[in-house]
């Protein structure tokens, strides 16, 4: 068999050759596009856009570098697209011919489809040689002859070939003359047509495919070429199309030798289409063209063709006939219409607006929406490379341009960025590099930066101050009691009360260009207030820079989280009518690995030491930070640690600390000396849905596994340097924490929360948290109770980041996955746990009379509100319609609490200021005393079978010495008044200003020595208030405080009775009625007080025990017997400690201030609502009237009344001068 050799297809073999003859040609095949810009060009162009924008800004670091030539690169893309984009407009393009991208590849077109394809291609000039080749054919020669069907008549060919010819000669080749056979014509020149026969075949439906005009022009390249007819059936059915050419033409008004090919064919087309309806055998059907059936003779059509057949021939005829028509009708270029709807739709001017100049699109942090011609002002600022080196590497510092644009464009920007990122130390440096703060420039307004704690504002401001080096003295801090601020100050951290009070004698905060409220998150109740006030603010410079440019600038107002917990501002709409933009800056710096614990301790503490101690011996170098709850916690761990390890320092000389993990709630609640148990927090069911997760056996897993790190060793076992910091240590010894551990030893610091945020210390790389924190919450009563609780989910993440701001790191957590599933999102605001009523001074003060309608971020509970009103109606501050007072107003002119600012006044009004302003400091300033429960002063427990030795007699001997000489202490600074603890703490204050030696004074008296310190401060602070407001009243401050006479301390006892008028508690047995006893108390501390105010909860006590408040072990009327205790106590405060055992009530404990008696009870409640005035004893005096109003004379039974409903407690019977008002009954006008 002979090789199979493919057949040469004529059509490809001819697109070969025009292709070599194209590329012999040397012609270009890319003339007609567009080419793009030369390289040379395209570098010259980005090397000017580079110089211009880098002529913006002198100082670039590497990244800005990297981000300006990327946005470079794109603008020029962007720009190249536009002028390609630009130039195809002005080239149009018809479409008419494109092919659908469905029929790719698909053989669908007819050999009609084609030919009329080829004749609108020759029109449009496109493949004009193929579409010749496909409708014009070349006869061959010589010229057979025609075969009739008819054997009689036999015409000479030769005359009638020679006539087809010359009716062609208008084109290259004549239409027919590609037939194999010459058309055979009668008398009159038309083509002969002969009776073709066609086989009875199944009829197929005749579809016409009208190319749309979405069709590519692949597919058009790809289009097979036309070569002619195949077979003579096909030839005679062109020639039937030929026989109509002429007739078509004299219907138009030419004449038919002068007809294009093409104009011939779309004659005959059309003349087809008229004369097909009437002929039931003539032409193929479009099956027999596909089959490609040449050469057979069709038999004539069936007289049993069903109406079907009929039905599907008309259908097709009719299709013809459209497409035709419209062959027709686009080759003399007439549009007819049809539809008279369209017709008048198609009138209608059509207004065209063209769309705007695509502009360059910026990135968004370039974006500006502001006012563009604003000045720009820039400061140099000279850094140290190692300093710029540790900048480039925070993530925020990357946003630099995002936030300053946001900046500018806005009044007031949350910024979210997570612990780690730099926003702190970073964002007011920004601010300054840009002009703010700078007296030459347009903002020259101070920058100021608001921290929750002293602490944080003091670090923070010495850092930034390191980075900005050559510009160092420019920033300052300002805490309470202490001030670096200066002239030259343009960057001023400080705590958000120093603001608050600031915004209390000028709200528009003149003096400032920005504000930043950093760690909102937190949710402190200034936090809350301040951002409530800058809401309005923001407002009232906006409008005063437009009235008043030259006076004013708009304030900024930044306000910056740790967390994405900021919907409470911006979509709070009675804060920010329009929310204001969230930029978001990059989390941590560095990556910190969580490590959970299998099963959750109840005892936190001791499992605290056990994970620290393994941790050192097997964990690589680095310091450690521990998170534990309270300053007792702290120094307990820090002794353990220290006896364990080889120490950097010595420990101290008295006896070892031993407290309970939750003895001491807070750092301010160590003067709670009750010995309590630990208290046991509820742990979630760890072990829902598994079946042995959290049980540990031992022999499966390393235990140290978690403290292994890859890649590191742990080396020789050093010693530890361990270090506290909680808010009561004195600066000095909390800056400590900054400072590098000495060699060899590895850093340890025992943290409270103050460590959670704004604080990063050096070289930590370990967090290890007890997951624990401790709480001061108030109740709608006003006790005060210190609760140990779990955290929140956000803090838990904001202790981890600690690990991760100086390298990558570890957090060991002292609880398990399960624990931390079941915490809370965020913390709860302080607002709803913290009396309100200097909140409420502070906002009457600003004139806002309807405080449930100021626009608090997270408003508070109403029963809070309602209470702090009430109280400041009883001291004065309000009127009867919740209105300030001018007493109101002066006592908000003392930074202090209403209370607080009551004495300073009364001080001022009897002349005794200085002893006033020193009981104010004493009870402002909490912790003077050192508790007793922290010294150890008790004789541990011990087991009945246990040994003792020779070191435990020591110890015990020095802890009675220790507790000797603790007594002492506190007899001597109670020798003033053993019934006053108010008196107690003013002793202090004097005693410790007049010694020559303050820190030997604090450590024999067992005192605190920086509680005193700001005691003094606060001191100093007052007397140049007072000064200021009544110069007279008072001469400049003297550190030296004189012994007050028996008069003065009467009167300060007074004093301080009439700033807590309200907090009166009276003797249980003293009662109207008084309560059933089961048994006499033996110690004061058990002896039971009612007071004034419920202290409970509710319409009623709970339960019996509810009712009653008990002296705390700490006052001086603990050593008073029983029933020698006064009759009222002024109080300072309610306090509920935890319980000590499961299932046991915890008494409330009353922290006592002064005695007091029913007649100056009358005295001091007198224009409140706590005084009730009885009815007329005895004999009534009528006296005259003046003015028309009746008055009288009688005596009266005066009562204190608290709420709650319960009975008055009566005072004192008084003679008093009533008279008659309208509305209000008897009123008394006078006391006698």
């Amino acid at each position: 068999m002979a090789k199979f050799v493919p057949r040469q297809r004529k059509h490809k073999a001819r697109d070969r050759e025009q292709r070599n003859a194209a590329a012999t040609a040397g012609g270009d095949a890319n003339a007609t596009e567009i080419l793009p810009a030369s390289k040379v060009q395209h570098e010259e162009r980005k090397r000017k856009l580079r110089e211009e924008l880098r002529s913006q800004q002198h100082k670039m670091s590497s990244k800005k570098q990297k981000r300006l030539d990327h946005y470079i690169e794109t603008k020029l893309k962007k720009e190249e697209n536009l002028e390609l984009i630009k130039k195809l407009e002005q080239t149009k393009v018809d479409t008419s011919l494109f092919h659908s991208a469905k029929r790719l590849g698909q053989q669908t077109e007819s050999k009609r489809d084609i030919l009329s394809r080829a004749l609108r291609e020759r029109r449009a000039g496109i493949n004009v040689e193929q579409a010749e080749a496909t409708l014009f054919v070349k006869r061959p020669e010589p010229v057979p002859e025609l075969e009739s069907d008819s054997e009689d008549e036999k015409p000479d060919p030769a005359p009638q070939a020679a006539a087809a010819l010359k009716s062609t000669s208008g084109g290259p080749a004549g239409f027919g003359s590609g037939l194999k056979r010459p058309l055979e014509l009668d008398e009159e020149g038309r083509p002969v047509l002969p009776r073709i026969k066609r086989k009875k075949t199944k009829a197929t439906p005749l579809v016409f495919h009208i190319p749309a005009r979405e069709e590519s022009e692949e597919e058009l390249e790809e289009e097979p070429e036309w070569t002619g007819f195949s077979s003579e059936s096909e030839a005679e059915g062109c020639v039937q199309l030929r026989s109509i050419l002429k007739p078509a033409k004299a219907q138009l008004g030419g004449e038919a030798d002068e007809e294009s090919p093409s104009e011939q064919l779309e004659d005959a087309l059309s003349q087809q289409s008229q004369s097909e309806s009437d002929m039931d055998e003539s032409g193929m059907t479009e099956g027999e063209e596909d089959e490609g059936d040449t050469g057979s003779e069709g038999s004539e059509s069936s007289d049993e063709d069903s109406g079907d057949q009929k039905a599907e021939k008309k259908a097709r005829t009719s299709a013809f006939k459209a497409w035709a028509e419209q062959q027709r009708n686009e080759a003399l270029g007439f549009q007819p219409t049809s539809n008279i709807e369209g017709m008048t739709a198609a009138a209608k001017s059509i207004k065209f607006t063209p769309r705007p100049v695509e502009q360059d699109v910026l990135p968004p942090e370039l974006q500006i929406n502001a006012n563009i011609n604003r000045k720009v002002h820039a400061v140099n600022v000279q850094r140290p490379e190692e300093i710029q080196e540790a900048r480039l590497a925070l993530p925020v510092v990357a946003e630099e341009q995002k936030i300053m644009e946001a900046i500018f464009s806005n009044d007031v920007v949350v910024i979210s960025g997570a612990t780690g990122s730099g926003k702190t130390t970073q964002v007011p440096q920004f601010l300054f590099e840009n002009g703010f703060g700078d007296p030459n420039g347009p903002t020259p307004g101070m920058i100021g930066v608001t921290q929750p704690r002293r602490v944080a504002a003091v670090s923070m401001a010495k850092r930034v101050a390191t980075e900005l080096a050559s510009s160092a003295d420019r920033v300052s801090y300002q805490i309470r009691f202490d001030t670096t601020v200066n002239k030259k100050t343009a960057v001023k951290f400080m705590t958000d009360g120093v603001l608050l009070r600031e915004m209390s004698e000028d709200f528009s905060l003149k003096k400032y260009s920005v504000i930043i409220i950093d760690e909102a998150h937190e949710r402190t109740v200034n936090t809350d207030i301040l951002i409530s006030l800058m809401s309005r603010c923001v407002k009232t410079r906006a409008q005063l820079a437009k009235e008043k440019p030259k006076l004013y600038t708009p304030l900024k107002l930044i306000i910056m989280s740790a967390t994405l917990r900021v919907s409470d501002f911006r979509e709070n709409s009675r804060l920010f009518s329009n929310p204001p933009p969230l930029v978001t800056a990059e989390g941590r710096q560095y990556e910190v690995t969580p490590h959970w614990s299998r099963k959750t301790s109840h005892d936190y503490l001791e499992e605290a030491y056990t994970r620290v101690c393994r941790g050192h011996r097997k964990l690589p170098p680095g310091g450690m930070l521990v998170f534990l709850t309270g300053q007792s916690e702290i120094r307990a761990l820090a002794k353990r640690l220290k006896q364990t390890f080889q120490a950097t320092e010595p420990t101290h000389e008295h006896p070892p600390v031993r407290i309970s993990a939750t003895e001491m709630p807070m750092e301010s609640d160590d003067l709670d000396a009750e010995r309590t148990k630990p208290a046991r927090l509820e742990l979630p069911d760890e072990d829902s849905g598994a079946d042995d997760s959290d049980i540990e056996i031992e022999g499966l897993e390393d235990a140290d596994a978690e403290f292994k790190i890859e890649g590191e060793e742990a080396g020789e076992l050093m010693k530890v340097h361990v270090l506290p910091l909680y808010s009561q240590l004195p600066s000095n010894e909390q800056l400590r924490v900054f400072e590098p551990p000495p060699d060899g030893s590895r850093l340890i610091v025992l943290s409270t929360n103050v460590a959670e945020t704004s604080l990063t210390i050096p070289g930590i790389r370990y967090v290890f948290d007890s997951g624990r924190a401790k709480e001061r919450i108030w109740d709608r009563a006003g006790v005060q109770t210190f609760r140990t609780s779990w955290i929140s989910k956000a803090s838990a993440d904001q202790r981890a980041g600690r690990a991760g701001r100086t390298g990558p790191g570890h957090c060991y957590r002292l609880y398990s996955s399960a624990v931390y599933e079941s915490f809370t999102e965020f913390s709860e605001p302080e607002i709803f746990r913290s009396p309100l009523e200097g909140v409420i001074l502070q906002l009457k003060a600003l004139n806002i009379s309807r405080i449930d309608n100021f626009p608090f971020p997270t408003p508070p509970e109403r029963a809070s509100l309602v209470k702090a009103e009430a109280l400041l109606c009883h001291l004065g501050a309000l009127d009867a319609n919740r209105r300030i007072t001018p007493l109101g107003r002066e006592l908000q002119n003392y930074p202090l609490n209403p209370r607080f600012a009551q004495m300073l006044r009364l001080g001022l009004n009897y002349n005794c200021v200085p002893q006033v302003i020193a009981m104010v400091a004493a009870l402002d300033v909490p912790e003077l005393f050192i508790p007793e429960s922290s010294l150890d002063l008790r004789t541990p427990e011990r087991e009945e079978d246990a040994i003792r030795t020779q070191a435990d007699n020591i110890e015990e001997s020095a802890r009675e010495r220790r507790r000797k000489d603790y007594n002492t202490a506190h007899g001597h600074l109670a020798s003033l008044d053993r019934s006053s603890d108010a008196v107690k703490l003013f002793s202090a204050i004097n005693k410790y200003s007049n010694s020559p030696d303050p820190e030997d004074f604090c450590n024999s008296m067992f005192l605190r020595s920086k509680a005193l310190n700001e005691a003094n401060s606060l001191r100093e602070q007052l007397t140049s208030i007072a000064c200021s407001h009544k110069p007279d009243a008072i001469r400049a401050y003297k550190p030296l405080l004189p012994t007050p006479s028996d008069k003065q301390i009467n009167l300060l006892k007074q004093i301080v009775a009439a700033g807590f008028v309200d907090q009166v508690a009276i003797r249980a047995d003293f009662l109207p009625t008084p309560p059933p006893v089961d048994r006499k108390p033996k110690r004061a501390i058990d002896m039971r007080y009612q007071t004034l105010i419920p202290s409970w909860e509710g319409t009623r006590p709970g339960t019996p025990e509810d009712a009653f408040v008990y002296p705390h072990p700490s006052s001086v009327l603990a050593h008073m017997a029983p029933y020698k205790l006064p009759r009222y106590i002024v109080y300072h405060r309610l306090q509920r400690s935890q319980s000590s055992a499961p299932g046991k009530v915890p008494k409330t404990r009353m922290h006592a201030l002064t005695p007091v008696s029913g007649e100056q009870l009358a005295v001091l409640a007198r224009g409140t609502t706590l005084l009730e005035v009885g009815k007329p004893l005895g004999k009534i005096e009528v006296l005259e009237s003046q003015g028309g109003v009746e008055r009288r004379q009688c005596e009266v039974l005066l009562s204190l009344v608290g709420g709650g409903g319960a009975m008055g407690w009566p005072l004192v019977r008084k003679s008093v001068v009533q008279k008659r008002v309208p509305g209000e009954g008897w009123v008394i006008e006078q006391y006698l």
